[in-house]
C-alpha cells in the first residue's frame, strides 16, 4: 500500500508507461471528471483538502507526461532513483491499471440501496457488530463477517459505492499491496461502513491501524 505522496505520474493517471499522446490525454479528461468538486463517482469521498491535493498531482502528472522532454526527464529519473525499472518503459503488451472508481456502465444505485436495507433490517447484528468495533484494530476478515451477516454480495457494495471490484477485494483480504493510498482508502472504508451501519471513523481508523501493523510484520 503506497502513499498517496510515492504514486508515481503514470499511477496518477492510472495509463501504462508505453502510454500514447492520445491515451494520456484521454486519462487526464476521465480523472478530472472523476475528482472535480460536482463529480457523482466521488463527492462524497474526500474533503476539499484531499480532492485539491489529488487534482493538483493529476494535474502535474498530464503535464509532464504530455510533453516529450519532461517527460523523457522524468522517466530517467523514475529510472535512476529505482522507482522503475527499465524494462517497463519498454513492455509495450503492458495493461492499463486497474481504475479506483469504474465510471462506465451505471445503475440505478437506489435499488441497490433498497435492497440493502431491506437485509439490514431482516438481520441481527448488535452482538458482531458491538464485538468488532470493540477491537483496536479492524481486519477485513471483520469487514466481511459484517457484510455476510447481512446478506449483501460484494457487487452489491460496488454497485453503491463504485469502488472497483478488485480494491473491494483486497480490502477484504488485507492485500496490503493491492490497497490504494491511505488518502483514498480511509475513504473508501467509510463509505463501506455506512452501507454496514457501522460507525464509518471507527472501522476507517480501526482498519488502518491493522493495515499498519500488518505493514510491520512484513517489514
Amino acid at each position: 500500500m503506497k502513499k498517496f505522496e510515492e504514486l508515481n505520474f503514470y499511477e496518477v493517471l492510472e495509463v501504462p508507461f508505453s502510454a500514447s499522446d492520445f491515451e494520456i490525454r484521454q486519462a487526464y479528461k476521465e480523472a478530472l471528471s472523476v475528482y472535480s468538486e460536482d463529480s457523482l463517482v466521488t463527492y462524497s469521498f474526500f474533503t476539499d483538502e484531499e480532492r485539491e491535493r489529488i487534482l493538483k498531482k493529476i494535474e502535474e502528472a498530464f503535464l509532464t507526461l504530455i510533453d516529450d522532454r519532461k517527460r523523457g526527464q522524468y522517466d530517467k529519473f523514475l529510472v535512476d532513483t529505482g522507482r522503475v525499472e527499465s524494462d517497463h518503459f519498454n513492455n509495450k503488451g503492458e495493461k492499463r491499471s486497474i481504475p479506483l472508481f469504474p465510471v462506465n456502465k451505471f445503475r440505478n444505485k437506489d435499488v441497490f440501496l433498497k435492497r440493502i436495507k431491506k437485509k439490514f433490517q431482516e438481520a441481527d447484528l448488535t452482538d458482531l457488530s458491538e464485538q468488532i468495533l470493540s477491537r483496536e484494530s479492524i481486519s477485513g476478515k471483520d469487514i466481511r463477517a459484517l457484510r455476510e451477516a447481512i446478506g449483501i454480495d460484494l457487487e452489491e457494495v460496488f454497485e453503491v459505492t463504485r469502488i472497483s471490484m478488485p480494491i473491494l477485494d483486497a480490502i477484504e483480504r488485507d492485500l496490503v499491496e493491492k490497497l490504494p493510498p491511505v488518502v483514498y482508502l480511509k475513504n473508501f472504508l467509510r463509505s463501506y461502513a455506512q452501507i454496514l451501519h457501522v460507525d464509518p471513523e471507527k472501522i476507517s481508523e480501526g482498519y488502518i491501524k491493522n493495515m499498519s501493523l500488518l505493514g510491520e510484520g512484513t517489514g
